[in-house]
């Protein structure tokens, strides 16, 4: 699983709209679409704010294991 596919399997998980993560990591929505669709690379920062966004870690974006590493509900 890829980076977009695990910022859009958290992001439905915790029932956000790309709007929500926009608002939340101050990211345009375009870009979290580009970034899930697999059209466009997160940077380090962005992912940092994406991953507070969604109240977990950059360690789940970067997870590259055999299973998608999941947010908590904390």
């Amino acid at each position: 699983m890829n980076v977009g596919d695990r910022l859009r399997t958290s992001r439905q998980e915790k029932g956000l709209t790309q709007d929500e993560i926009e608002k939340r990591a101050r990211v345009f929505r375009k870009y979290v679409s580009r970034v899930e669709n697999e059209h466009k690379a997160l940077s380090v920062e962005t992912r940092e704010k994406c991953a507070r966004a969604l109240k977990g870690s950059m360690y789940q974006l970067f997870y590259e294991g055999d299973e998608a590493a999941r947010f908590s509900n904390g």
